[in-house]
């Protein structure tokens, strides 16, 4: 059997959409599933990650020069450089090439209107979506986010199609499943010393260097060991490693790393974005100080806020919020959040999608 993904991956998209369609297709294909990519001009790193995980990669032709995107369609259609039909019907080519058991879309800028095309082909269509912001046209519809219901999606799905919804289902690699349980083991009782810093994939407003330059202004950054994770399309690594350079603190930089359940495991305090990375953070049960430096990432931050699983942050006021961990109340607030966080997400939601798939696929 096999898996079709359409998906992007750029500085401006970040890589976020990449790895959970990545985490679903190695579940696949240790269940005997092939999975083809299909990608719009994926930076080096995104095919190097395709090629070391063993996955078919598709490109589409780079035309945004002879047609052009139709922006005014809605929010996100400027992610996309040619027109939803130009995409679709190339995308339909390599379809009837390929001929998969089912076509997975994760891609903001893609609507009812690609979608329509694509199911001519008579394939069945897995979208991913956090938004509800658009109709859509598939026989599966996922949001793993927090608070996702089925009222977000009225109006704008096919009445037969199946919902998906919560972080109970969301994709994350194997990794993440392997380490629960040595993450959360002594996690209570933690001095807060290693600090890992992550704002996803692409982080076009550096965010990273903003957090490293507040905290790194703290009473308590000395006794701290800091690792940066930054990811493989992350355009700002030169003023980074300038900053580093010149740094009197513990601070190491890491891209494009493949061992992130490890790096989390061994991390006592998490300052990171809230976009899907949110959830293999509660599954590690990771104490996280969080940010909303997208969009689409201000409800997933509202919603961990609400059910105090982290922290809700901006720049202006994460010293403060960063120096609490370390005062006489630290250790409570360290637990609670550990307790709530490891309560959303066991990691297990990729292998429950992977057999959703199976079942839809015998009906």
């Amino acid at each position: 059997m096999k898996l079709f993904f359409r998906v992007d991956a750029s500085s401006l998209i970040g890589s976020g959409h990449f790895m959970r369609c990545l985490a679903l297709a190695d579940e696949a294909t240790s269940r005997g599933w092939k999975s083809i990519f299909v990608m719009r001009d994926p930076n080096t790193s995104i095919m190097d990650r395709l090629k070391f995980s063993g996955h078919e990669l598709q490109l589409l032709t780079d035309n945004a020069l002879i047609t052009k995107p139709q922006l005014d369609a809605h929010y996100h259609s400027h992610w996309l450089s040619v027109s939803q039909e130009t995409d679709a019907i190339e995308t339909v080519k390599l379809i009837e090439k390929v001929d998969p058991d089912w076509v997975i879309v994760d891609h903001y800028a893609l609507d009812a209107k690609w979608l329509s095309i694509v199911k001519g082909s008579n394939v069945k269509i897995l979208v991913i979506d956090d938004l509800g912001d658009r109709e859509l046209i598939c026989d599966l519809l996922l949001d793993q986010n927090l608070g996702a219901t089925a009222e977000k999606y009225v109006g704008k799905l096919p009445v037969n199609c199946r919902l998906l919804l919560g972080p109970t289902f969301a994709l994350l690699r194997s990794e993440f499943r392997e380490w629960r349980q040595r993450s959360l083991e002594g996690r209570m009782d933690r001095n807060v010393e290693n600090i890992l810093i992550t704002m996803g994939g692409g982080d076009a407003e550096n965010y990273t260097l903003r957090t490293l330059n507040e905290v790194t202004k703290s009473k308590y950054a000395k006794k701290c060991i800091f690792t940066v994770v930054v990811g493989g399309s992350y355009p700002h690594t030169d003023t980074l490693n300038e900053f580093v350079n010149e740094s009197k603190l513990n601070v190491s930089v890491l891209s494009n790393v493949k061992n992130m359940a490890e790096i989390m495991s061994k991390s006592d305090l998490c300052i990171g974005a809230a976009g899907s990375t949110s959830w293999e953070r509660c599954c590690m049960g990771q104490p996280t100080i969080t940010f909303s430096i997208a969009d689409n990432q201000i409800e997933i931050a509202e919603q961990l806020s609400i059910r105090n699983v982290a922290i809700y942050s901006n720049i202006g006021n994460l010293l403060r919020n960063f120096e609490q961990f370390f005062d006489v109340s630290g250790k409570e607030l360290q637990r609670a959040l550990s307790t709530n966080s490891r309560q959303i997400c066991d990691g297990l939601g990729t292998f429950m999608v992977v057999e959703e798939l199976e079942k839809k696929f015998e009906n």
